[in-house]
């Protein structure tokens, strides 16, 4: 069997706008040391990764669209008018995302007057005329590509975050939409498309444009037997529109025949410049990334975090979508006390003693809320001790850690280290070792709970996104999350890690 070349083709211009989105909740928590936004660089990261692994494409190009005047907008002036002007945070970092590309060892590309799209067609057609075959997989935000998939390319749209995505082939895209990839050309003709303020036919959705596609096949045979339909307002706007339909047709295409002075053996894979990455990532302070190439890094200085103390808790503290820490100080949750808690959200971080836990305002909110927290199992523990029963899990971040990798621990200063940006002090650090383990001083104790919160906050969406890439937030959620409130047979107090 002759072996084949994986051609993987990105729409960067697309992907790298998802990526900004799908970390725009953590957006002031991913920034660099000089201040540089970095969500949708670490997104786009995150994304490459995962394909990467999953593809193990021989060949790789990210397209990008070169500016916003195309041979389209010359046909036709309003072609994507009307977007919402670019956030500044995403602009900033498109730059760097082409420089990420550079070290990753991956060739990336634009071409005045196209588009991404017509960059990825004309190569996707290319692969099809080679002595070589190919297998093409093209990876998007948006459905466009759709039209180019064929028995010998998979064109993936990207459904949630950066990791999760829908798989069209021809046999998909016709049990989905029972129409074929020629035809969905067809179908954005006769509808439009407001992303990209295509025209289309005046008031006919995609039902509609499905129903006439099933009746007559293609967007000409319509038109050539528009006699044949019943007078209808229907009717009467596709007679009006035609010539909307036909330039709508040729703005859906995708141009196949670019002129790219590129061709395929530039897009050979051959991995990242180690060191180049490297002192990328420190740029970026992207210590996860850093941290699995195996390369020590340079201690960093701990700088102080903000927080508020509390000693009487109010509704207005209170909230389902904030993390929730309970600290101890030895390792028994059966018999060891509560030595002090943190919660928040990235707005503001709470923190105090186990004094709170007596009042009847925090009691009834923890004995209705599915929490957000680490080590769901310690915790129920420990609640229980104060009368109050947790009704249910929202995420524990130390089962997620656990699911992802068994290589490490599952300390929350190893959470930090491989999936967040804030510099986190072990327990023994803080508290000191064996015979020697003690409190510090509240400031210092309630300073490190702090510091936990905000690591629990901005390690939750790339945990979430990797465990989605693997396939296991399902597991996490569905099982072993329910898990944690089975109680113990033996009375252990153990756990992963």
């Amino acid at each position: 069997m002759e072996n084949k070349n994986k051609l993987l083709l990105i729409d960067g211009s697309s992907v790298a706008f998802r990526a900004f989105f799908a970390l725009y909740n953590q957006i002031d928590r991913f920034k660099s040391p000089s201040g540089l936004h970095t969500n949708a660089i670490y997104g786009f990261h995150l994304m490459l990764n995962h394909l990467l692994e999953r593809v193990q494409p021989t060949h790789v190009l990210v397209a990008f669209d070169a500016g916003k005047t195309t041979f389209r907008t010359e046909m036709y002036a309003d072609y994507k008018a009307g977007r919402a002007k670019t956030p500044d945070e995403f602009r900033e970092q498109l730059p760097f995302i082409r420089e990420m590309l550079k070290h990753l060892g991956i060739h990336f590309y634009d071409l005045a007057q196209y588009e991404a799209d017509d960059i990825i067609g004309t190569l996707d057609k290319m692969a099809e005329k080679t002595d070589v075959p190919y297998d093409v997989t093209i990876v998007s935000g948006d459905k466009d590509l759709i039209q180019l998939t064929d028995d010998n390319t998979v064109v993936e749209i990207s459904k949630k975050g950066v990791a999760e995505f829908e798989e069209f082939t021809p046999a998909y895209l016709m049990e989905k939409m029972g129409i074929t990839p020629e035809q969905f050309i067809d179908l954005k003709a006769l509808m439009g498309d407001q992303s990209d303020n295509i025209p289309g036919v005046t008031k006919i959705g995609e039902k509609t444009g499905l129903k006439l596609l099933l009746e007559y096949g293609s967007l000409e045979n319509l038109y050539e037997n528009i006699d044949q339909l019943k007078a209808s307002k229907m009717k009467e706007n596709l007679i009006n529109d035609k010539d909307k339909a036909f330039l709508s047709k040729t703005l859906a295409t995708i141009n196949t025949q670019a002129p790219i002075e590129i061709g395929l053996d530039d897009l050979v894979y051959k991995g990242p410049q180690v060191e180049a990455l490297s002192k990328f990532y420190d740029e970026m302070g992207f210590k996860q990334l850093k941290a699995q190439l195996g390369i020590a890094q340079e201690p960093v200085e701990v700088k102080p975090i903000e927080f508020t103390k509390v000693t009487e808790v109010t509704a207005d503290m209170l909230a389902p979508e904030q993390f929730f820490y309970f600290e101890i100080l030895g390792d028994n949750y059966h018999k060891e006390e509560i030595v002090g808690l943190a919660w928040g959200d990235s707005h503001q971080i709470y923190v105090g003693s186990s004094d709170l836990l007596q009042q009847p305002l925090f009691q009834e909110f923890l004995t209705k809320t599915a929490l957000k927290t680490y080590d769901l199992k310690r915790i129920k523990v420990l609640l229980s001790h104060y009368g109050i029963e947790l009704p249910a899990a929202a995420f524990d971040a130390r089962l997620a850690k656990y699911l992802l990798s068994t290589v490490e621990d599952n300390e929350l200063a190893t959470i930090a280290r491989l999936y967040g940006q804030t510099i986190l002090p072990t327990d023994d650090e803080v508290y000191g070792k064996g015979a020697k383990r003690a409190l510090p001083e509240q400031e210092q104790l309630f300073e490190h709970l702090a510091r936990k919160i905000q690591v629990l906050l901005e390690t939750e969406e790339p945990m979430q996104e990797q465990l989605r890439s693997h396939d296991q937030l399902d597991l996490l959620l569905e099982m072993e999350q329910p898990l944690a409130f089975v109680p113990s047979q033996d009375g252990d107090c153990g756990d992963q890690g």
